[in-house]
């Protein structure tokens, strides 16, 4: 049953360029059973008590779904069918997010925010860009977008924004969505400047490129910080060379902040690296299976020094992995906040009729202990919250507690 549902999928993929219409219910109907079918049948984890009730809970929205102004509408109404199951991976992509995640391109506005202190604010500012252009600078409060208070404005969004594998997960997906739009559409914003003036700016979403990066700084205080977006093949080799090649250091900071993971083999190459020889570093088991099946990782020449971690709320999957085995292992200290808990692994992608597609969580994943990251997220042994004075003064605290702790290190 499951590789002819899987076959079904497949076909249905060359049967359309564009979702069914919001007229042809019959046609969303057959994809809303699919969707459900498919994620009932493979996913690894047992069914949530009401999972049963999430087709015919979502059915009318997904029916009646309009296709303007943002066709994406349908696929996101599906996407909150898969998100009965309270797991980030598990989730429906329309066509507009497979474009962008083939093309790694993405939409910006110039800016990123933030929740500090019990305010949205401006967190980086891209250089170069309109935002930049016309003022915009990081810590400046967020007042209102199109017209409405900011804060209104999220908890509306927050509300409507399918469930996930935590509450941190699920804020993540609510503030991708918020700055997320088609190229060209305009965005209307009010600011409180660092002078506490408003500054109304109107801007325009761009699309950019969003291609895998790295990054290795190494400081005069003998650390070096090794950091990169996220774990595609496309850097491992890189990444790969300079741990294979460090200078001698007087400790080593990872900043896995914002990275979603990506590649599980990327991971283990990377432990290799960092941990002694034959290190248990990760216990998978696939859906009807009660088999474990234990990976190892680790090295001889891997590199021994002092090791510290930085994970916030969007480092997940191959990020809590690699953070979770270092901590296990006692290698690493981990700093920065609760990561994502989102912690379960997709075997491959099914194609759905309109351009969209389906992933489905089929592999459970856990620490070397047993414990499961999934829906907890790692514990940082030493929390550092993040400050409104610091991010206006350029100040990076979570870094420099890192920093701090290594340099005290030295005899």
């Amino acid at each position: 049953m499951r590789a002819l549902l899987g076959a079904a999928l497949l076909l249905l993929a060359g049967c359309a360029g564009i979702a069914p219409a919001p007229g042809d219910a019959a046609a969303r109907a057959v994809l809303l059973d699919q969707v459900w079918q498919a994620i009932n049948e493979r996913h690894v984890d047992p069914a949530p008590p009401d999972w049963p009730l999430a087709r015919e809970r979502h059915r009318a929205e997904v029916l009646e779904a309009p296709d303007q102004p943002d066709p994406e509408a349908f696929w996101q109404a599906l996407d909150r069918v898969a998100g009965e199951r309270h797991d980030a991976h598990t989730r429906v992509e329309g066509p507009r997010d497979v474009r962008r995640r083939v093309a790694d391109r993405g939409p910006t506005l110039g800016f990123t925010l933030a929740h500090i202190e019990g305010q949205w604010v401006a967190e980086r500012v891209q250089p170069g860009s309109a935002a930049a252009a016309a003022g915009l600078r990081p810590g400046m409060r967020l007042l209102s977008w199109q017209g409405r208070a900011a804060e209104a404005e999220w908890a509306e969004r927050l509300a409507r924004t399918r469930q996930s594998s935590t509450p941190q997960a699920r804020a993540l997906t609510a503030l991708r969505q918020w700055l997320d739009g088609p190229p060209g559409s305009r965005v209307q914003l009010r600011w409180q400047g660092l002078d506490d003036q408003p500054l109304d700016l109107e801007l325009e979403r761009v699309e950019q490129d969003l291609p895998p990066r790295w990054s290795f700084e190494l400081r005069a205080s003998g650390v070096a910080v090794l950091r990169w977006n996220r774990f595609d093949t496309r850097i491992q080799g890189e990444l790969l060379e300079t741990l294979r090649h460090l200078p001698p250091l007087t400790g080593l900071v990872l900043d896995l902040r914002g990275n979603g993971g990506g590649n599980f083999d990327m991971t283990r190459r990377l432990l290799d690296q960092l941990l002694p020889e034959n290190q248990t570093v990760q216990l998978t088991r696939l859906r009807g299976s009660q088999r474990v099946q234990l990976h190892r990782a680790g090295g001889p020449g891997a590199y021994a020094g002092p090791l510290r971690v930085l994970v916030d709320a969007a480092s997940a999957s191959g990020s809590e992995m690699l953070a979770g085995a270092l901590q296990h292992a006692g290698r690493a200290r981990v700093l920065g906040e609760t990561s994502c808990g989102c912690l379960l692994g997709i075997q491959r992608y099914l194609e759905l009729a309109g351009g969209g597609r389906l992933a489905v969580s089929e592999r459970a994943l856990a620490l070397p202990d047993g414990r499961r990251l999934e829906g907890v997220g790692l514990q940082p042994d030493r929390v550092v919250p993040r400050s409104l004075a610091a991010l206006r003064n350029g100040q990076d605290e979570v870094l420099e507690a890192a920093v701090q702790e290594l340099t005290q290190l030295r005899p």
